[in-house]
Order: structure tokens, then sequence, then C-alpha cells
């Protein structure tokens, strides 16, 4: 039981102030050393000085790294390099780590790779040029290794994508500059565009680091980073990824690993991190979406997650920490090849059940009752019909827009044409949210190389398993 003495009412007035004047100047000093004035003055937190302030953020981008046992010694990381303050400050936090005592050290080689994505803007190519000399010698200085590849590299398949060195002055435009801007200009919305460039990024990296011989990829997403994607992909239909999303390493893929070191990095740390070591990032990050009205669902989110933690500190890292306890029933029985989308590789949400009521069969039925043509509705009805019955799924198709060739002896498992895939062929393999992306133009013009060779892989395997069925005991 609490007595009254216990809350200093027992006619210690003078102690109780004595207290509280103490708790006041003690905001002035060190909360870690207690004793050097505050420096660095975090919103919702204590202050520190600045060596203090050093070392804690140290320990946690170590700890972070340390108390998920992912990263081993011998690995290749591949650092996303965007010249922004986080990605600054994260080549800035390996060098230090590296440069530890022996016992201390990280061991791993780090390989830094710089997305061009100028062509989104109306920049020049003397801009272009002078934003890859910076970006250059900023790696050089850190003591890594830069490469550069255009983000329209993406169209092309994994086998011919052309990485450079960013010191190569040989680079030149892409052939495929022109096709990636007249895909992004025939997609209907701001919103469409922004989540497509999203998803070409990540499977970029993916890719990029298979060519580099690297095993898993650093991205910078700081906790702000991470709880505006959430909200955004909650918008966007992307709900059972929000797991993925959030969490500290994405696996989606086999063989590559993405790991967010600085997901427990607050904007406002890494501001005063690049203070202290006068780091001068090469790009500012782009804030016009809070400056102008929103014009897509990203941009909306991000002002609404600013604006909250503005006003509540701990917004952020709250939707983060709730995210990445969310996650879909079947995240962890659909891990093969057959059950991930082409695009963002996350597993298949738009596979019809044949028993029970879902969210997938609701939206069409949905769609086709709102549908004005009676006749186009019924057209639409019967195909939706086999699609979600799945029995023509394996069957060749006797004109040319099949995915046979001619030749009924060679079925063209692997050597068909990227012509030959159907739209109803692409839609299998696409889940809900990608496929809103194209829902007002050709998805079938509009996807990578590398995800119509999948999906034509994909029906080659299921063609094949389906030949040999009848063979098997």
């Amino acid at each position: 039981m609490c007595s009254l003495s216990d809350y200093g009412c027992n006619n210690n007035d003078d102690k109780v102030l004595e207290s509280m004047s103490t708790s006041l100047t003690d905001t002035k000093v060190c909360r870690k050393c207690k004793c050097k004035d505050v420096d660095v003055l975090l919103t919702g937190q204590s202050g520190y000085c600045n060596m203090c302030f050093l070392t804690v953020t140290n320990h946690k981008f170590r700890a972070a790294l340390g108390k998920s046992k992912i990263i081993r010694h011998g690995d290749s990381i591949l650092v996303d390099y965007t010249g922004e303050l986080n990605s600054t400050v994260l080549l800035h936090m390996i060098k230090a780590g590296m440069s530890e005592s022996t016992h201390k050290k990280l061991i791993f080689k780090t390989t830094v790779l710089y997305i061009d994505d100028v062509l989104l803007n109306d920049t020049t190519h003397e801009s272009k040029n002078n934003i890859q000399c910076k970006i250059a010698e900023q790696t050089k200085n850190f003591g890594f290794d830069c490469y550069v590849v255009s983000l329209s590299q993406v169209l092309s398949k994994e086998d011919v994508l052309s990485i450079r060195q960013i010191d190569d002055q040989s680079i030149g435009s892409n052939n495929n500059d022109e096709q990636f801007r007249e895909i992004l200009t025939s997609l209907s919305d701001s919103t469409s565009r922004a989540d497509f460039l999203d998803k070409l990024r990540g499977k970029l990296l993916v890719s990029a680091a298979r060519k580099l011989n690297c095993n898993k990829v650093f991205v910078a997403d700081s906790t702000m980073d991470i709880a505006t994607k959430v909200l955004g992909d909650i918008c966007l239909g992307r709900g059972a990824q929000l797991s993925t999303r959030a969490a500290f390493c994405d696996a989606q893929c086999a063989d590559i690993k993405i790991l967010k070191p600085m997901r427990d990095f607050t904007q406002q740390e890494l501001i005063y991190y690049s203070e202290c070591h006068m780091l001068n990032p090469v790009k500012s990050k782009k804030i016009e979406v809070t400056i102008q009205p929103a014009t897509s669902i990203q941009a909306l989110t991000y002002n609404f997650t600013v604006g909250l933690e503005s006003q509540f500190s701990g917004t952020a890292s709250t939707v983060m920490r709730t995210a990445e306890k969310l996650s879909a029933k079947s995240s962890k029985d659909n891990q093969d090849l057959e059950n991930n989308c082409v695009l963002c590789n996350a597993s298949l949400d738009s596979v019809s059940s044949d028993s029970g009521v879902t969210a997938m069969k609701a939206i069409e039925v949905s769609r086709l009752v709102s549908s004005k043509d009676a006749t186009a509705r019924t057209i639409v009805s019967d195909k939706e019909n086999k699609l979600f019955s799945n029995k023509e799924l394996n069957q060749c198709q006797s004109n040319n827009q099949g995915c046979c060739n001619n030749n009924s002896n060679q079925c063209g498992y692997i050597d068909s044409k990227i012509e030959q895939l159907t739209t109803e062929d692409v839609q299998k393999y696409v889940c809900y949210s990608c496929k809103l992306i194209f829902r007002n133009s050709d998805i079938l013009s509009k996807l990578p190389a590398s995800s119509l060779f999948a999906i034509q892989q994909r029906l080659a395997f299921n063609k094949m398993k389906d030949h040999i069925s009848d063979f098997l005991l």
C-alpha cells in the first residue's frame, strides 16, 4: 500500500521543490554522461552531448545488424545509394563500423550502386554528369566501389543488364529511355506511376545484386519512410504485404535479401548525425509533395504522416511496429515461385479458391454487376468463370495468340516468344494491387522483359507438369 509520505505530502514541500528543480536542470545535461551540456535535443527524448549522441547512434546501427543474425562474415552487400541524406549517413556508418577495433569491426564486402533516375526529371546531360561526378567523388572518399545503372535498364533481361563503374566516361544514353518514358506517360495517374516506379526500383536492385554477385542489399529507409509506405500500401490494396514492408529483412526473393538497417532511426537523428560529421549529401530529399497539393496517394500519406509526427512524436514508430506484427495467414504457406507476383514478388492474392467466398470474388462480382452493357457483362462473366475454375490454364491455343508454336511436337516450353503471351496469361501471375497499376492500359506491353520471361517459364512448367501427370503413380 502507498502512504502519503511516498508522495512527498508529509510536510516535505521543500524536498519536493528541490527535486523538481533538479529535474528541470537535468534537461540541460546529457542524459548519458551526466556531465556535459546538451548539444542534441531530440523530440520526445532527453538531450545528448555530441559525443554521446554519436555513440548511441553507432550502437543502434550495429545492434540492428547484430541482433538480426543475418549478416555473416564474408557476405557481399550491395548498398542502394541515392545521393540523399539517408543513404549518405548509411555509407558513413558502414565506413565507421569497418574502422573499429578487431572484435567490433564489420567484416563484409561493400559495393555501392547508384540508380540513375534523371530521366524522370527534366535534367540536362551536363547536370546528369555533374551529379554522377559528385557521387563518384563521395563514394571514393568513403573507400567503396561504386557502380551506376539506368532505371530504364529494368526493361531489359537480367543477363543483358548494363552496369558500369560510375567513373566510366563512356556512359551514354540508354536505348530503353524513350520506351520507359512512354510507359510512364501511358499510366493513368500519379499514384500508379509512383507505385510502378517503386516496384521497378526494387526489381532492378535484385537484378543488379545478382549481376554483381551480392547476396544482400542495404536500403536506407528510415522510420518515417517505412511508416509512409505502410500507410500508402494499405490504400493501394497491399495490406497483406505490410509485415514484409516494415520488417528488417525482406526475404521474398530466395537468393537475395533486402535489409533495412536504418529502420530504427528518425529523420531528426539522421539530420543531427550528418551535422556532427559535416556530411554533404549530393541530392536533397524531394519535398515538393509538402509544398504543392498532393497529387498521389503516396504524397498524401507522406503529408499525413509528417503532420502527425510533428504533433505527436512516436507516431511513425508506432505505425512501423504495428505493421511489422500484421501478416496474412497464407504468407507462410505460399513461399514457392508459383505463388509470387512477377512484378513485386509478393504472394499472389488474386488466385481465387474453389471453396468459400473470397474478397477477390466479391470484387469481380461487383465489377460485373456495375457493368452497363449486359452483353459485355455476360462475356466478361464467362471469362471470369474460366479463370476461377482454372481448367484452361494449361491448354494450348490453336491460333498464334497462344503460348505454343505451330510445331505440335515442340510445345515451346521455354523457347516461345514473348509476343505469344496473352493478357489472360499475364493476369494470372500478377497480384491484385499490381493489376490496379495497369487498370486503364495494356499490361502486356508495360511489364519488363524479365517479368514476361518469368511468366513464360511458369506457363511452360505448368504444361510440362500437365503432360507428365498421367505417367506419375
